[in-house]
């Protein structure tokens, strides 16, 4: 130890002793690169040795490459050590003389879920291929597949593809698969799409408990499975396949077989699909059970005996016709679907079938086919009750000849379908109108927009985005069967509250849309807004409980604000997020200029 009555030689030790622990600071950070070093100095610092370049044969493939990201990190450290330009560009990392991204690290770009998951991936099997994650790309999310190798100094190499395009247009493909088998199930009856492979990628639920999987090796039997010779078209075609009408494309099928011990048939309508450019990719088919229908018919050709008995007894309904439209025998269940007591009563009252068609245009056309085909399988119409009363029904006719081809009469089974009429369009009323408030839902408000858009005039008009701000309390004190009640009751308000002209949907939750046509002045539309939101607000009793709802709008215009249904909404939906800020924020000064005075 210099004495301390020698200052220089004390001094100069002491500079002879601090660069000897910089120097070995130094040696220790740049190439020992300990992991309590970096936990005393922090993981954002990164010496020149520590931006080395790729390893030569991921350099060569991958560095230059614009089509993706080529990135080099530490796993240990997350500090990127390299990475291509298109990496730099998408993540915001300026270049420097140095490396440009020596205070950048993976987390900041990887989630927490992605980033972990890779990490467990590399440090078990040291590669991966193509494994999927979730980058932050300039403040948005976007779906990727990393391929990456895991060195033994903890260094990772990847590539990183952006898969978000491909992985929205497989959601959209997908979300549209299950609507559509949605739809197919609720249907009574068997449907079924089949394509040139000979497999059906849709069947319903009808379908698979009536014939099982469509794609198992007994049912190569049936002759509607066979997509090939369909789209073929041959020139001749079976005596069991004919068109509904010329020049189409959908075609009539009638085949038999046995299902669970049961002989049945069955009639097929199949309809070929087309691509764009008139190319048939396959065939979509509704089955449709007429065992009971064929029994009678053959029933009716057998004896004049077995005849008369079904004729009486039959649940269908059973006529015959003469050329000039008199009916002149008519079964008893004819007779009570048109609400007649008798089949005499029927015929005393009813001179002639014209009164039975509440169309005439759909009696001409059926008409028509017999002349044309001699017979008519499964063609509905409307008829018209005795009390006037309307309702459906499907009819199969057979046309009697005399030997110059000109019609005599025609032998007819009728059935009452109304039921399913009705089913059918309160399934169309379901897909378009929601069932908590009884107006348009989502659906709806698309289709109105698209017939908006698409509308040659493209007269203006403005779409009102309204949220309602304290509607959750109601659903958590009062329950949801409450919470539905004020919905449907500020549904209400919205349409009395609107012209004709405008449009009023629920978009979902406590969130609705109002379409104002032939609205382009800012105050106008302003003045109307306001107008609902005063309505909403009005005070609601139910079960003697007032409560009380407040609402945001915002507004968008076409087409200033937008061409399209993703530009409007998201336009109104950010004036609407605006509005309440600037309310929010009003509120605020206002209590600050309360405690101010106070």
């Amino acid at each position: 130890m210099p004495s301390a009555q020698n200052p220089y030689i004390f001094i100069l030790a002491l500079l002879l002793y601090t660069c000897a622990v910089l120097f070995l600071a130094f040696f220790f950070i740049s190439h020992k690169k300990p992991t309590w070093v970096y936990g005393l100095l922090g993981k954002g610092i990164v010496t020149p040795k520590e931006t080395d370049s790729f390893t030569p044969q991921f350099r060569s493939s991958l560095y230059s490459s614009g089509a993706i990201i080529a990135i080099r990190f530490n796993l240990d450290t997350g500090i990127i050590k390299a990475i291509n330009k298109t990496g730099r560009d998408l993540l915001g990392i300026k270049e420097t003389a140095n490396s440009g991204h020596n205070k950048f690290l993976h987390k900041q770009f990887l989630s927490d879920e992605s980033r972990e998951g890779l990490s467990k991936e590399l440090n078990l099997h040291k590669r991966v291929k193509n494994y999927p994650a979730t980058c932050s790309v300039n403040d948005s999310l976007i779906k990727t597949l990393i391929t990456a190798e895991k060195y033994e100094n903890g260094d990772v190499e990847a590539m990183i593809i952006d898969i978000t395009k491909h992985f929205n247009i497989y959601q959209q493909i997908e979300d549209q698969n299950i609507f559509l088998q949605n739809i197919l199930n609720a249907l009574p009856v068997p449907v079924f799409v089949r394509n040139t492979n000979e497999q059906s990628p849709f069947t319903n639920k009808a379908f698979n408990d009536t014939f099982g999987d469509a794609d198992n090796d007994p049912f190569e039997i049936y002759d509607f499975h066979a997509a090939t010779d369909f789209i073929k078209q041959t020139l001749k075609e079976p005596e069991y396949t004919r068109p509904r009408q010329a020049n189409t494309s959908i075609f009539q099928t009638e085949f038999s077989t046995t299902i669970n011990d049961e002989f049945r048939h069955f009639e097929v309508q199949r309809r070929s699909l087309k691509k764009r450019n008139g190319q048939i990719f396959g065939l979509v088919g509704v089955a449709t059970d007429i065992t009971h229908r064929k029994q009678i018919e053959q029933d009716l050709r057998d004896t004049t005996r077995r005849y008369k008995n079904l004729f009486w007894n039959a649940a269908e309904g059973i006529a015959t016709i003469q050329s000039d439209g008199r009916l002149t025998a008519v079964n008893p269940a004819l007779a009570t679907m048109f609400g007649y007591n008798s089949p005499k009563q029927l015929l005393e009252l009813v001179p002639n079938t014209e009164v039975i068609w509440r169309n005439p245009e759909q009696r001409l056309e059926y008409l028509q086919m017999i002349h044309e085909k001699k017979t008519v399988i499964g063609y509905d119409f409307e008829f018209v009750r005795k009390n006037g009363t309307t309702g459906w029904m499907t009819i199969s006719s057979n046309g009697k000849f005399d030997a110059h081809g000109n019609l005599k009469s025609i032998e007819s089974i009728v059935s009452d379908i109304t039921q399913k009429k009705q089913s059918e369009i309160e399934l169309k009323r379901c897909a378009t109108i929601d069932s908590t408030t009884e107006i348009s839902n989502r659906n709806a408000l698309e289709g109105y927009l698209n017939s908006l858009l698409g509308t040659k005039t493209n007269s203006a008009f403005a779409v009102v985005f309204i949220d309602l701000n304290n509607f959750k309390p109601i659903n958590d004190n009062h329950g949801h069967h409450t919470g539905d009640k004020v919905l449907k009751i500020i549904a209400q308000r919205l349409v009395a509250n609107c012209r004709k002209v405008d449009f009023t949907a629920r978009l979902g939750g406590d969130e609705f849309i109002v379409i104002l046509n032939g609205v382009d002045s800012k105050n106008i539309l302003s003045k109307i807004t306001k107008g609902l939101l005063d309505a909403i607000e009005k005070p609601i009793i139910l079960a003697g409980t007032t409560h009380t709802i407040s609402a945001s709008a915002g507004i968008s215009q076409y087409p200033e604000d937008g061409n399209t249904i993703t530009d409007l909404l998201k336009a109104a939906d950010a004036s609407m997020y605006e509005m309440k800020r600037l309310s929010k924020a009003s509120k605020i000064n206002e209590q600050l200029q309360l405690l101010a005075n106070s």
